[in-house]
């Protein structure tokens, strides 16, 4: 299993609530696609967003490797409009 780690920001939220982690997470599962490869969402507030760890089967270097990876996250990310994702700092 590897592990993903973004962080997710949106401008008119500067200061997320567990609320609204939770409300993000229960977007990721409804709109997760079962053969992404991904098996763990989680989420945690944060001062300034939401830590976002999405944890896929095997160890990336599989059948479809970072390519399926990159898909994967980019079509959940597309569940999250307004929602900004970088890498954490």
């Amino acid at each position: 299993m590897h592990l993903v780690h973004l962080v997710l920001t949106r401008p008119d939220l500067p200061q997320p609530s567990s609320a609204d982690a939770e409300r993000v997470l229960d977007t990721l599962w409804a709109h997760l696609d079962p053969r992404s490869g991904i098996e763990h969402i989680r989420t945690r507030p944060r001062a300034s967003g939401v830590d976002l760890g999405l944890f896929f089967s095997g160890d990336g270097s599989g059948t479809g490797g970072a390519p399926q990876t990159a898909a994967a996250i980019d079509h959940l990310l597309a569940s999250l409009p307004g929602w900004t994702a970088t890498p954490p700092q």
